[in-house]
């Protein structure tokens, strides 16, 4: 249900009650949505507000929930004070490796982009890429940053199991598995690299914004350095 909107850190956001306790918010801005969400989201966490349990950012819109129907986000959010939090962001660029010899979509990426395998290593290895959100699963990467070219549809039927650390293409996005999950990206390759350890504290060493590059090894370097974290 649409609630009007409200001004949060300098922008108008559209504001529609999901739910007894869960609010989403939708940015009314031409460009720079991402930049816009993860300012707004960051100042969200910074703030300490009281009551406020979970944000959640997305593509083109912020959620957030409340530990009591009572709260009303509209008030609560719109008293905040704008501010530029970019420098406490402390942003990183991680490389990562990716083996992509463990790729399983090679033949159908190779149809789908009239590309061949090692053209499309290329460009995908070629770009920096920004961290937009995290979900469907705990830790998944969702990388904001491909190449048109490359660019394809996910698959018709998705997999019961791929495998964690798993790198894949799924529309105009490439992101990491960071759990063994089922799942329908078209896969290609994979990282020996842990994403998401629930015994660690924070179990994510990737955050929103964050900048990934690609670099790629081959599967001897692979089963090394798994063997190494494993």
């Amino acid at each position: 249900m649409e609630l009007g909107s409200l001004q949060l850190n300098g922008i108008s956001w559209t504001v529609f009650r999901m739910g007894e306790t869960t609010w989403l918010l939708q940015p009314n801005a031409e460009k720079g949505l991402l930049d816009v969400i993860h300012q707004a989201a960051f100042l969200l966490e910074f703030s300490e507000i009281q009551g406020l349990t979970d944000v959640i950012p997305a593509y083109e819109s912020l959620t957030v929930i409340f530990s009591s129907s009572d709260i009303n986000a509209k008030e609560v959010l719109s008293g905040l004070e704008t501010k530029n939090i970019e420098s406490e962001l402390n942003s990183k660029t991680h490389e990562i490796n990716v083996c992509y010899e463990l790729g399983m979509d090679w033949k159908e990426m190779e149809t789908k982009t009239g590309l061949t395998k090692e053209e499309i290593i290329s460009i995908h290895s070629s770009q920096e890429y920004t961290i937009a959100m995290m979900g469907f699963l705990p830790g998944f990467i969702f990388l904001d940053g491909l190449d048109d070219r490359i660019s394809v549809s996910r698959k018709e039927n998705p997999r019961t199991k791929i495998p964690a650390g798993s790198v894949g293409i799924g529309g105009h996005q490439t992101g990491i598995y960071s759990l063994e999950s089922p799942g329908g990206w078209q896969i290609i390759g994979r990282s020996p690299s842990s994403f998401f350890d629930i015994t660690s504290e924070p179990p994510t060493q990737f955050r929103l914004g964050d900048k990934v590059k690609f670099v790629r090894i081959t599967k001897t370097e692979f089963e090394t350095r798994e063997n190494r974290n494993g």
